[in-house]
């Protein structure tokens, strides 16, 4: 049976976050969700302050208890919506706590005590500028974690088909099997593997000793084009294999392949508004460590709106 965290909130982001894990889910009974609600703290300085006040003390008590209420009271409201979507009762468990080490922590460490295979989490949150930046909490999360796959949920999202950007590393096969293990039950979801031919500079780092002439730029680009190349068959011969272990058909699976026009980060999110896509797929890192979180999935984390983003350690 797998396990999904959704952390929550008492916004409509939060609910879309919560309809989008029921919609992507391989089978309602065998999937079991936490509702995860953090309750905001007052700071260690108020409450010596006001050890000084019992009034105070008192006041400050109570606003504590209010919030643990409004915790559950939301929590309450998503595990309905959970049950009007279809989701067993039994399958559903509701956890709302005092923040203990920060909000992203928090949530990482929960994740970490349950063993969960995925975080769902709203890319924004209540926030006056929830309509222009990420929220800071679920960038926090995506940077902090390091093991459990994070599936960043924006706007009220309709398609189940996936894109799954890959460059051919050890971290896009851990994308790809984790794909694999929530698309193996569902036959009605069509998969696209996209893969970016990175230019020169996306590729390597080369200290050339003294300024390089057209045709050793043009020597080298090959090299590496060419090592990109069988990796990246390498890889989809690996794809092909592993669907057809799983018995996903293999007219569900599209491959694409595009050399980088601007950036791969807008490469990638282009194609995606040009298809039927909900859900994009990538690895956190890629071959030299730092290609996805260091550049595209930070990219893609700022710049990717009205879509679910899988980021899978």
């Amino acid at each position: 049976m797998k396990k999904i965290l959704l952390p929550v909130d008492g916004s409509i982001h939060s609910t879309h976050a919560l309809q989008y894990a029921v919609m992507m889910s391989p089978g309602l009974q065998d999937m079991t969700y936490t509702l995860f609600h953090i309750q905001p703290i007052l700071s260690d300085f108020i409450m010596e302050e006001a050890k000084k006040d019992p009034a105070a003390m008192k006041k400050l008590k109570q606003i504590n208890e209010n919030n643990a209420v409004l915790g559950n009271e939301i929590l309450n409201r998503h595990k309905d919506r959970l049950m009007r979507l279809g989701v067993p009762e039994k399958n559903i468990t509701q956890l709302t706590q005092q923040r203990r080490q920060g909000l992203a922590r928090d949530i990482i460490k929960q994740a970490e005590n349950e063993s969960v295979d995925a975080i769902v989490i709203a890319r924004r949150g209540y926030s006056k500028f929830q309509e222009v930046f990420i929220g800071s909490t679920t960038k926090n999360v995506i940077d902090h974690n390091a093991e459990i796959p994070i599936w960043v949920v924006d706007g009220e999202i309709t398609s189940r088909n996936i894109i799954l950007a890959v460059d051919g590393s050890t971290n896009s096969v851990k994308a790809l099997e984790h794909l694999l293990d929530i698309l193996q039950e569902r036959p009605d979801v069509e998969l696209t593997i996209f893969h970016v031919q990175p230019s020169l500079k996306d590729s390597c780092e080369i200290d050339f000793t003294s300024a390089p002439n057209q045709e050793e730029l043009e020597a080298v680009e090959k090299i590496i084009l060419q090592a990109n190349q069988q990796c990246v068959d390498n890889f989809l011969q690996l794809a092909q294999r592993r669907m057809s272990e799983k018995e996903i058909s293999e007219d569900k699976l599209h491959i694409k392949t595009q050399p980088v026009m601007v950036n791969i980060g807008k490469a990638i999110i282009d194609e995606f508004r040009q298809g039927d896509y909900g859900t994009l797929v990538v690895g956190k890192r890629g071959i030299d460590k730092k290609f996805f979180m260091g550049s595209v999935s930070n990219y893609l984390v700022t710049h990717l709106t009205n879509a679910a983003l899988w980021i899978v350690p």
